[in-house]
């Protein structure tokens, strides 16, 4: 790999320089919607599963001082760009990048430790839609190797009793999610859609999930994106746009 093939974009107000593939699979504004959207204080161990260039992953060391990160990536590219991430980040002593397939992982990671538990994971089954050309593309972004129910198995295998969960996934598929997070012992315990306008409908949903957790569902003010063409001030914030933007 040389940097030939990559970009270097800044994020967050700069906080982060994190390192992309010009062409290949490059982060949206999903990841920064889920660390925005993580609220519970005081986290320790936390696991990203799915990490692509480690942004959720850094953007919560950023976020979470004290905090341990494990990143797991099953592509060996964006593995390692996502560890040479946290090396220029100067992260290294709190986020650890390991690639792995989610599904084989636990033999790697301890089950039953994690505070939370991440990811922005492919969300296209199989099928449904048109697949990206790219393989590394198309294991980001449909399910070619690994299913949903395989993933919200494994947060529930590495999450402590109460531990939390957290996803964003395509509001249309919104049912299915809720379900296999309920199969799994997962409670969604808090739920943000993310609409682009006013008056348009959804097409991203967050989703804060416990596991043991009984009770009922928060679904919280809905996220627009833009007012008209320009991004809304909530937006701006989230992007780190401003000086509105608190972690």
């Amino acid at each position: 790999m040389i940097d030939d093939e990559l970009s270097q974009d800044e994020i967050l107000r700069g906080d982060l320089k994190l390192w992309q593939p010009k062409a290949g699979y490059r982060f949206t504004l999903d990841p920064l919607l889920l660390i925005d959207f993580i609220k519970e204080p005081n986290l320790r161990r936390i696991c990203d599963l799915g990490t692509g260039s480690g942004i959720i992953a850094l953007g919560l060391a950023l976020k979470y001082p004290a905090a341990k990160i494990t990143a797991v990536e099953i592509q060996p590219r964006l593995a390692a760009i996502a560890t040479r991430n946290a090396q220029e980040n100067k992260l290294t002593d709190r986020v650890t990048v390991i690639e792995m397939d989610i599904a084989d992982g636990k033999g790697r990671i301890s089950g039953g430790e994690q505070d939370l538990v991440v990811s922005n994971p492919p969300y296209r089954p199989l099928g449904e839609g048109t697949q990206n050309a790219g393989e590394e593309e198309s294991i980001a972004r449909h399910e070619v190797r690994l299913k949903l129910s395989d993933l919200t198995a494994e947060m529930r295998r590495l999450c402590i009793s109460g531990g939390r969960a957290a996803l964003i996934y395509p509001s249309e598929r919104l049912t299915n999610l809720l379900s296999t997070l309920e199969a799994e012992s997962l409670r969604p315990v808090r739920l943000r859609m993310v609409h682009a306008r006013q008056g348009e409908s959804a097409s991203r949903v967050l989703v804060e999930a416990r596991k043991g957790a009984k009770g009922n569902l928060t679904v919280e003010p809905p996220l627009y994106l833009y007012d008209g063409m320009e991004y809304s001030k909530e937006a701006r914030r989230v992007l780190g746009e401003d000086d509105l933007i608190e972690f």
